[in-house]
């Protein structure tokens, strides 16, 4: 049961949710809860693994690996061992970590053995809850605790929250997690798509101990921002909260919101009809890009005057419009300098991130072209990668992969890509970094296409209203010139800001036609989000022949010129940061790797990082 209370002007909705009548071992999802500062413990490091190619495990007694029976202690046959799983890191994927599940795509079984905490008991004993939380999976996900089922998921690289059941805690446990990294045609993306189908608990996982009564995300939302003499005002500022309950009665709860440098404190008493936060009239420094600006703040529940819970995250106060065709940061027409990449960690081998230093190599690597702005694609991110671009003052786009081809009128499809988008935001919203969410890259139109991704935008404009929709759309080159309103997209009316993906050079037009070539812009913002072409390391040749640096180079600048031609862009990024492996590419210059780079895969400049970094020095 959700109970809504709205709020009116300078103030902000909130959500007070409760538990379903669902028994917590029952298969879902607890639903989103936010991390940040929160204490948890991490489950990292080396866990058992069993490549189930068949997915023949777990269906009956003899290997039902959730059971953890010893096979000399049984009376009756058992085909597993866990004690015997290959050793793998969590977090991590499997394809990277031993030659022969390179590529491998089915099911993967974790297993790991844990004690429980006295810290954790006496919280238990106490009455709090414990949540399993998984920070990213790709792709589907199972969950036993010594056992029992305690969850399921099919929301692939989003952070999944699974109920434990005190009852079933004992000093020692055992957690399988079983993940299911198929490509499928229900899924997004669906069976073909252009990177690696890296699979298994790519991100960490933890337990968090929770009270009876918990606030289960935070976050702030600038709608409104005022220039004054000397002074910046936030009008309508919004800090939003959502709160969980084991029960409906809240007797004696306040919500407190303190922001020290803004000397802000106010508390909401949980038990009124109706109430809010009121940010209104702040004087504060806005963040800006480049110039990361950030408050500590706290969100704390309390009962009877003692806190129950709380949440300390860094805010910044910004606003993004889309006006006509003209983007604009803190009332100010911007022009994007991007860079959009894949979730794939420098070195030979490629593979996710392991940990916050690979994540801030390749921030690292991307800032030294001088950008502005990450393209985050094509899927959900761990959140490091937003709290780290908070902090440098680095612009986002966030993306659910709605790739290609969707079977949208499939209710499975329908309802992954929903809960997706609802998650990505909910992951999201509140950071500064946050430009705009992306729902679509290159669809195509297909029976239900609208309906659903209507609805989809629909429910994230109403989740954050302050961040404009977006998404990213192939476009003809016909008549000299790129444009996307001249083609029907069901989805086109819902995106607040566009993006354009166009390989003039090489794919079509030909480099020696753009010298006349030219983008439209229509009714609102639009930036170039994808354009490029491949260079394989080593290999030069004729600028007006593929497959080599000095036609990548080619290629760039030309394009960049017709990019300065068209003075109503907001921008353009640059496809893409590094090479990354992706099995589509498959000729004698790809080897499985996509190839167009500004970078190689262990991050080895070509002749274009320095073209780009020069360019971005020059752009307004």
């Amino acid at each position: 049961m959700k109970l809504v209370w709205m709020n009116r002007s300078r103030s902000k909705n909130f959500i007070i949710k409760h538990m379903s009548s669902k028994k917590v071992n029952e298969c879902c999802d607890a639903g989103y809860l936010q991390l940040n500062d929160r204490a948890s413990r991490l489950l990292d490091g080396e866990w058992g693994f069993f490549a189930d190619n068949m997915g023949a495990f777990g269906l009956k007694r003899s290997r039902n690996v959730f059971e953890g029976l010893k096979p000399e202690e049984e009376d009756r046959a058992i085909e597993y061992d866990i004690d015997g799983f290959d050793r793998i890191s969590v977090p991590g994927d499997w394809n990277t970590q031993k030659e022969e599940f390179l590529l491998f795509e089915g099911f993967g079984w974790y297993a790991r053995k844990l004690t429980i905490s006295a810290v954790e008991k006496e919280a238990l004993l106490r009455g709090q809850r414990l949540f399993l939380r998984l920070d990213g999976v790709n792709y589907a996900v199972d969950v036993w605790w010594n056992g029992q089922q305690i969850g399921s998921a099919e929301l692939p690289f989003l952070p999944l929250s699974f109920e434990i059941d005190s009852e079933q805690v004992q000093d020692e446990n055992l957690l399988v997690i079983r993940v299911d990294a198929r490509r499928a045609e229900h899924r997004i993306p669906s069976e073909r798509y252009d990177w690696f189908n890296y699979g298994g608990l790519i991100r960490s996982v933890r337990l968090m101990t929770m009270p009876g009564r918990f606030i289960a995300s935070a976050a702030y939302h600038s709608t409104q921002i005022l220039r004054g003499e000397g002074e910046l005002t936030v009008v309508n500022g919004q800090y939003a909260y959502e709160l969980q309950a084991s029960d409906r009665k809240w007797p004696g709860h306040t919500l407190t919101l303190e922001i020290p440098e803004l000397d802000y404190q106010q508390s909401i008493s949980v038990e009124q009809a109706s109430g809010a936060f009121d940010l209104s009239e702040l004087a504060v420094e806005l963040w800006q890009p480049g110039k990361a600006r950030l408050y500590a703040a706290c969100m704390s529940l309390r009962q009877d005057g003692q806190t129950v819970d709380q949440i300390e995250q860094e805010i910044g106060f910004k606003q993004i419009e889309c006006i006509g065709t003209e983007l604009r940061v803190n009332q100010a027409p911007f022009y994007l300098k991007g860079v959009a990449l894949h979730e794939e960690r420098l070195g030979a081998e490629g593979g996710k991130p392991r940990n916050l230093q690979d994540i801030q190599d390749l921030l690292d690597l991307a800032q030294e072209t001088g950008c502005n702005f990450m393209r985050l694609a094509h899927y959900p991110y761990d959140e490091a990668w937003l709290r780290e671009c908070d902090r440098r003052g680095l612009l986002v786009w966030d993306e659910i992969p709605v790739y290609w081809e969707v079977t949208y009128n499939d209710t499975r499809t329908e309802s992954i890509i929903r809960q997706s988008a609802k998650r990505m935001v909910e992951l999201s919203r509140g950071h500064a970094c946050m430009l705009c969410h992306a729902l679509a890259n290159e669809t195509w139109e297909l029976p239900g296409r609208g309906r659903v991704m209507g609805a989809a935008f629909k429910e994230i404009k109403q989740l954050d209203p302050s961040i404009p929709a977006t998404a990213a759309f192939n476009a003809p080159f016909q008549n000299n010139q790129y444009d996307v309103e001249c083609v029907e997209h069901s989805i086109y009316e819902h995106v607040d800001v566009v993006g354009l993906n166009e390989y003039g050079g090489w794919y079509n037009p030909p480099v020696k036609e753009l010298p006349q070539a030219n983008i439209v812009v229509g009714s609102k913002p639009l930036f170039v989000t994808e354009f490029g072409a491949a260079g394989p390391l080593g290999r030069h040749g004729a600028s007006d022949e593929l497959w080599n640096l000095d036609s990548q180079k080619a290629i760039y600048e030309e394009q960049i010129a017709m990019f300065e031609r068209c003075e109503k862009l907001s921008g353009w990024t640059p496809w893409v940061l590094k090479d990354f492996r992706s099995t589509l590419r498959a000729n004698a210059f790809q080897k499985g790797w996509n190839r167009k780079g500004l970078v190689g895969p262990e991050g080895e400049k070509k002749p274009v990082f320095e073209l780009i970094q020069n360019a971005f020095k020059q752009e307004k």
